[in-house]
């Protein structure tokens, strides 16, 4: 298949096995390190990264990288203007505005996948009600169903605070 790089996510996943079946797990992953001779790639939350250290061959072989979260930069927008030439929206959206990538930053604490998750959100939505595309109203509707558990209690603190000025 000519493999070049193999990538396992949701590493952290296997904390959740027993003790036997953690040590097999990592015994897998040393032994597909050496036998396939490709990069293998681990991703995860931060528990991935002690998951690996609980062994130590593999705590030596692993390099830890932390995503940044977002800000609004050209770089931000640059990555919604990408996601905005792939959408199967018919009508050009509006990703590229200061005031939706603002709106998109607030919404998602800057976490790639929840950013993902909330344009594949709206892009659903903006096929569903006929619009075609994605403008500052996509982001700001009462019925925006925020398809992550996490940015639905952003939007809980965001109430509190603005509750308690």
């Amino acid at each position: 298949m000519s493999v070049r790089m193999l990538i396992i996510d949701e590493i952290h996943a296997m904390l959740t096995g027993t003790y036997r079946q953690q040590r097999i797990f990592l015994n897998v992953i040393r032994f597909l390190a050496n036998d396939l001779k490709v990069p293998l790639i681990c991703a995860g939350t931060d528990l991935a990264r002690q998951a690996l250290l609980t062994d130590p061959q593999l705590a030596e072989r692993f390099e830890t990288f932390h995503l940044k979260r977002w800000v609004n930069d050209q770089h931000f927008a640059q990555l919604l203007a990408s996601l905005g030439t792939i959408l199967p929206l018919r009508r050009p959206s509006d990703l590229g505005s200061a005031p939706v990538r603002r709106r998109i930053l607030e919404l998602t604490d800057g976490v790639t996948v929840r950013i993902f998750r909330l344009i594949e959100t709206a892009a659903a939505e903006a096929v569903r009600c006929g619009k075609e595309a994605m403008t500052l109203e996509s982001f700001e509707g009462e019925d925006l169903v925020l398809p992550l558990v996490a940015m639905t209690q952003h939007a809980e603190r965001q109430l509190r605070r603005q509750v308690a000025r």
